[in-house]
């Protein structure tokens, strides 16, 4: 699909491989979703593109939940990644 005349487009791609795609021009934002699985490797499993227009407002309030809602993971991997750190100079220390 290309992108809609006179609209920008910020494409993502996500470790599963979805996109999340942002289109926007000076009076639309439009979130699109894209799940696709190839049918040679998954029949059963559905693909979709589903898209939703947001107010300025709701792109907001949607970014802000995901800002609130990652943060606290982010913080947990950080805190796992210095304590191994701290282990593992521990281990150098006590064997060198």
């Amino acid at each position: 699909m290309s992108t809609p005349r006179g609209m920008k487009c910020v494409p993502r791609t996500v470790e599963t491989g979805d996109r999340v795609l942002i289109y926007s021009d000076p009076a639309h934002i439009i979130l699109q979703l894209r799940h696709q699985v190839p049918t040679e490797e998954q029949i059963l499993e559905p693909s979709f593109k589903v898209a939703i227009s947001l107010t300025p407002a709701e792109a907001i309030a949607i970014a802000s939940d995901l800002l609130n809602t990652a943060l606290p993971q982010l913080a947990a991997l950080r805190a796992t990644a210095e304590a191994g750190e701290e282990a593992d100079m521990a281990e150098e220390q006590a064997g060198g």
